[in-house]
């Protein structure tokens, strides 16, 4: 005798046979409801409450989907790699190297008047020109304002941008102190005068604009502060004053001014700050070479003169400034 999978007893073969009918339909049953109930579970993964509440009304019924608005996914990469930039800050000028060649006049006359002395006007019949040298000394660049703006752009992780920056740095007054010249008069009989400044200052004013481009890198991020190097190539546009001198007597007239393009680099580094996701505060400093300039060569008087050169226009900044950036995707809808 078996024992029957249903009752549990013995039973007799008539019973065995039943039961095993019995329990062959209980199996079946249960595969059934199994289907049934994994299949519930798959479906339920690809039906969202908003689809589903838009499939059907609360008859349950199948509702009008002509007013359906889709479920917005939020893939927002929020700022983009490209931003607009502002900066104002004050430059430190370094002195200039300064040059104007400076010679010694020696002139013989004839003294018409015969009082041993050269007037105006009195003929001169031969001059002797010494090159005395044409460093200026004592040279000093007054310092000034100056702002900026452009814009850039980041590579994202690898941490590097590029920016184009256009600048103006307000009026700075130069001076310095040529070389002493003198100027004689001999008259042929042994009378000599000599005029001889002791102090004859050169004064002049230059203002600059600049258009850079700019490369930095990124060196990480600590919290919401991102220190940074960079460098920068460009040109400088001088515009400078008229030359003129205020210790000399005899020289009175004023030198033309010049405007002249320059090359231009700069050496950069400093922090910003993430106001915002979109607002970076930035915070630097740079190290800038804007080239030289040269003054024209004609003075007031219309006498032609060797031109006042200005070399190593150098300066110390430090500077604030925005960098706000723009673009960025916007959210997409899922279909």
């Amino acid at each position: 005798m078996r024992h029957c999978g249903i009752c549990k007893t013995e039973v007799k073969q008539a019973c065995q046979y039943e039961c095993l009918y019995q329990e062959g339909k209980m199996m079946k049953l249960k595969f059934t409801t199994g289907v049934a109930t994994a299949a519930l579970t798959i479906a339920a993964c690809f039906v969202t409450p908003a689809s589903a509440g838009g499939l059907f009304d609360r008859s349950g019924a199948r509702a009008d989907r002509s007013d359906y608005v889709p479920y917005m996914r939020d893939v927002s990469t929020g700022a983009g790699p490209c931003y607009f930039r502002a900066d104002v800050g004050y430059s430190v000028s370094r002195d200039p190297k300064i040059k104007w060649p400076v010679n010694s006049l020696a002139h013989t006359y004839t003294d018409t008047n015969g009082n041993g002395s050269y007037d105006n006007g009195e003929p001169i019949t031969a001059t002797v020109t010494t090159f005395v040298g044409d460093a200026v000394s004592d040279t000093d660049m007054g310092n000034s304002w100056f702002g900026e703006a452009g814009f850039g752009c980041g590579s994202g992780s690898a941490g590097f941008r590029a920016e184009l920056m256009f600048g103006v740095h307000g009026s700075r007054n130069i001076t310095g102190q040529p070389a002493d010249f003198s100027v004689t008069y001999d008259n042929g009989g042994g009378v000599t005068n000599t005029v001889a400044p002791a102090d004859d200052p050169l004064h002049t004013s230059l203002r600059t604009y600049t258009a850079m481009l700019n490369i930095y890198k990124d060196l990480g991020n600590y919290g919401r502060i991102t220190p940074y190097v960079g460098f920068g190539l460009g040109v400088a546009y001088h515009r400078l004053d008229e030359v003129y001198f205020t210790g000399n007597p005899l020289l009175t007239n004023k030198i033309a001014g010049n405007n002249d393009l320059a090359f231009a680099w700069s050496l950069m580094a400093g922090v910003g700050y993430q106001v915002s996701e979109r607002a970076i505060l930035d915070f630097g400093y740079r190290f800038i070479d804007m080239g030289s300039i040269e003054s024209g060569r004609v003075d007031s008087g219309g006498f032609v003169n060797p031109a006042v050169a200005i070399d190593d226009i150098r300066a110390h900044e430090f500077k604030i400034g925005l960098r706000y950036h723009f673009g960025g995707s916007a959210p997409a809808s899922y279909k």
